[in-house]
């Protein structure tokens, strides 16, 4: 019987850094590809971590036409004339204020859950093996369909 480091490869002379990383990707892909259901779904279970610095320095102003007879769907107050307010990628608008303070707790657009990126590498490792596992099983999918159409 083959022990745990010889089922997933690992090499004596592997660095400590490398061996940590991949055996974390290794130990995800156990987890998804095994007993999902089990495990559950970290996103929509747990609390996500808050949005990068960077992402949230990014977000554009929009545009003073843009927020007439509008309101800020987080506090619900209509936007004034010298209002500061911030538009996310998916178009969604708010104060610049209630959208910093929402996104210093979580990385998802309020209205619409568009994700931003975080500082989390284990999170963001997820969300990338949450993508290779779907690739995965559409690729097996395709290949099921060519093969039995």
């Amino acid at each position: 019987m083959a022990s745990y480091f010889d089922e997933l490869h690992v090499e004596e002379d592997e660095m400590p850094n490398a061996r940590i990383d991949r055996l974390t990707r290794e130990t995800f892909r156990m987890l998804f590809d095994h007993d999902p259901a089990r495990y559950g779904d970290m996103i929509n279970f747990q609390n996500t971590p808050p949005a990068s610095k960077s992402e949230i320095e990014k977000l554009s102003a929009p545009s003073f036409e843009e927020l007439i007879d509008e309101q800020c769907r987080i506090c619900l107050c209509q936007y004034q004339l010298n209002d500061k307010a911030l538009n996310m990628p998916c178009n969604h608008i708010f104060h610049e204020n209630c959208l910093k303070t929402w996104l210093e707790k979580s990385n998802f657009c309020p209205l619409c859950k568009f994700e931003l990126k975080t500082d989390n590498e284990m999170y963001e490792l997820y969300k990338q093996e949450l993508k290779n596992r779907q690739a995965r099983e559409d690729n097996i999918a395709q290949l099921h369909e060519s093969m039995f159409s």
